[in-house]
């Protein structure tokens, strides 16, 4: 499509100020089982979103169609849209600005996908192989994605980004008589490693041969730990609670709390567009604003909440880079990228051998039924293990840990070294494991 054509086309139509942006997305995606190459499939999108001034108003527009016979369908249903907007506040377009950082390489791209293939053939092979117990390797797939963003305005502003990365899911279910438990782990990967390798069938084989025989205990408020995995669950779950449009909104506790005491000092958030080996690298936001790295939470104080240029404007501050579309279909929001808790002092074992009496959590389920993120209360289906004298006793199901986030961020005792992130998805968080004061344990 002619960009140049449809600002020229616009401005005919009486669009005062108008900005495309484009992406595109290219991913591989296929699975092994049993040894067999399933599921093979390449695609690639380029998707076209235009939004633009209109009488005041700000109207929005899209298409999958990127040519010059859709300029005229783009532009009508951009005014309609902004006949119909009755928000009082006008979003404005981002003046030229200079970009100097470099985008993220892909090394993923410098291997052949027979390579890529074999690689994870090997991960299967060596799932079986690591019991005897492990009856049957569930998923086992791999997707690579190739991003690219292209924004120009009538402003001047013209930018490009591109960045990608791999994802590698591994679901390993175990047995034991009639008794059987799944291990599930993700990576989001940069390099077929040996590492990244002995990383996913370590965890996924012990978690599911570790549960095996697992019974419930009693009810009662315990000393948790929950592990890395578990945490960054839980936190990416919670990861709107510092949104500016959330907060303006009234939807999350954090609003009025900039500069002042949130958790405990151990607590330091940061979010890091820039990340090296983040599920995502953006340079700016689909505003146009350059992205930094920064601490939200530091020594459990709320250092800012995250903005776009709209809720910047409405609290007279500055936007953090965090402009960000959900799909190519949605305005624009505030998104974080990368967002994680710095690791502690401490690994995991030495975390467990510092208990009296308490539990390691290692599973959580319903998370998004589980938790009010606006009251920050939670009641969510669990898996771990019992720990006594500082080992561990035995594994630990049909429990529910119970309290409140807000609460719980304001008793963390310690945090490991051992930093992990979520499952990959709108909000991408990383924390180490943590131990927690205490929280309401519901069982037998």
């Amino acid at each position: 499509m002619d960009i140049d054509k449809l600002f020229s086309r616009g401005k005919e139509l009486g669009i005062e100020e108008m900005e495309v942006y484009m992406a595109e997305k290219c991913s591989t995606k296929f699975k092994v089982y049993k040894g067999e190459l399933e599921n093979y499939n390449l695609s690639k999108e380029e998707v076209l979103s235009l939004r633009g001034i209109h009488n005041g108003k700000m109207g929005y527009s899209y298409t999958e169609r990127l040519a010059d016979d859709s300029i005229d369908d783009l532009l009508f249903n951009l005014i309609q849209y902004a006949e119909c907007n009755e928000r009082e506040h006008t979003e404005k377009l981002s003046a030229p600005v200079e970009i100097k950082r470099k985008s993220r390489i892909n090394r993923l791209k410098l291997y052949e996908e027979d390579r890529k293939i074999a690689f994870l053939k090997s991960i299967e092979e060596l799932a079986y192989s690591m019991d005897e117990r492990v009856y049957l390797v569930e998923d086992c797939d791999y997707e690579e994605y190739e991003r690219s963003i292209y924004i120009k305005n009538t402003k001047g502003l013209e930018l490009k980004d591109s960045y990608g990365a791999g994802i590698i899911n591994l679901s390993v279910v175990a047995k034991n008589g009639e008794d059987t438990q799944t291990g599930y782990i993700h990576r989001v990967i940069d390099d077929l490693s040996q590492e990244y390798k002995n990383d996913l069938i370590n965890e996924a084989v012990r978690d599911a041969i570790n549960m095996l025989d697992a019974c419930s205990i009693p009810s009662g408020d315990y000393k948790i730990i929950l592990r890395n995995n578990v945490a960054a669950n839980l936190f990416s779950t919670m990861c709107p609670v510092f949104l500016a449009d959330v907060i303006q909104e009234n939807l999350s506790l954090m609003k009025g709390k900039v500069g002042k005491k949130v958790g405990s000092d151990l607590l330091d958030i940061i979010e890091d567009p820039l990340m090296d080996k983040g599920f995502s690298y953006r340079t700016f936001d689909d505003e146009g604003t350059p992205t930094f790295t920064k601490y939200i939470v530091k020594n459990g104080v709320l250092k800012t909440v995250l903005h776009n240029n709209k809720t910047a404007e409405k609290e007279g501050v500055n936007s953090t880079g965090n402009g960000f579309r959900i799909s190519h279909k949605s305005s624009i929001g505030v998104l974080p990228i990368n967002m994680y808790i710095e690791k502690g002092s401490y690994s995991l074992e030495e975390m467990i051998m510092s208990l009296e009496k308490g539990l390691l959590i290692t599973d959580i389920q319903g998370l998004h039924a589980g938790i009010n993120t606006i009251s920050g209360d939670f009641s969510l289906y669990s898996n771990g293990f019992l720990i006594e004298h500082g080992k561990v006793i035995k594994p630990v199901n049909q429990i529910t840990i119970a309290g409140n986030f807000y609460d719980m961020i304001k008793e963390i005792q310690a945090l490991g070294d051992d930093v992990r992130f979520s499952t990959p998805g709108i909000y991408y968080f990383g924390s180490p494991s943590m131990m927690i004061d205490r929280l309401t344990v519901s069982g037998n």
